[in-house]
């Protein structure tokens, strides 16, 4: 299935690699099927400077799809697959799921008030710390209305 993401395969064996040194660094009870999120969460941090914890902890879920607490090889290799060499379409979808908090297929205006809350560090000290995050959230819906309908 790697093969859709245009990935070869002395990459799948590199990504494979990888996840083997990754089990073997986790202490936790998946170590024989796959690595927690823990050790999830420090890989991305280290490879990718991600320190938003509830962004890993979204792309966590989205590549653990068993939703079984660990990710497996092949769960590890599809999901890198397609941020690696996804196409775009393949990517935007990804950042959808990512995004989606309750996966009903819609981003409300509330998840996007979530993401940007957890995502924004600096806030004006003049003003209530929600209200720029709620006025960024109506910019984007209205932008969105105004290009998509």
């Amino acid at each position: 299935q790697s093969s859709k993401y245009l990935i070869n395969k002395s990459e799948v064996e590199c990504l494979m690699k990888l996840f083997d040194t990754l089990v073997a660094k986790s202490s936790s009870h998946f170590a024989g099927a796959g690595f927690d999120r823990i050790v999830f969460r420090d890989t991305l941090h280290s490879a990718f400077g991600m320190t938003d914890d509830v962004m890993l902890d979204r792309v966590f879920s989205t590549f653990d799809k068993e939703n079984k607490g660990s990710i497996t090889v092949v769960e590890w290799v599809e999901g890198l697959a397609v941020l690696l060499r996804g196409t775009l379409e393949e990517k935007m979808k990804y950042c959808f799921r990512v995004y989606d908090l309750n996966g009903d297929g819609y981003i409300s205006k509330e998840e996007m008030f979530q993401m940007l809350k957890n995502s924004l560090l600096i806030q004006p000290a003049d003003e209530e710390p929600d209200e720029g995050i709620k006025d960024l959230v109506e910019i984007a819906v209205k932008k969105m209305a105004s290009t998509y309908l």
